[in-house]
């Protein structure tokens, strides 16, 4: 019976560390949206995949992602994501 306590006790204790272990690291190293933005950027050029940039959150990093994937693949019809007539024109320009 003591055994079983004790194994129970085992088994809390560890569920306990690794769920406030998780909360503590969480809370040392907080990413901010730029930052996940940032690294999301970073993975869409490498993979060259568009479908990265659409899930940004932060406008500028997004519209950044398009610009970049639309020079790196030389498709100008990915400047249409972006917002305002004088940013894609100006992405397509770069282009070409």
């Amino acid at each position: 019976m003591k055994s079983i306590i004790s194994l129970i006790l085992v088994v809390v204790f560890l569920t306990g560390c690794e769920i406030t272990g998780k909360a503590v690291q969480e809370l040392e190293d907080p990413q901010t949206q730029d930052q996940r933005d940032t690294s999301n950027l970073e993975k869409a050029i490498a993979e060259k995949d568009i479908s990265v940039c659409y899930n940004m959150q932060t406008q500028n990093i997004r519209e950044l992602c398009f610009v970049r994937l639309a020079q790196e693949l030389k498709d100008p019809s990915i400047c249409n994501n972006l917002l305002g007539t004088s940013l894609r024109n100006s992405c397509k320009a770069g282009i070409q």
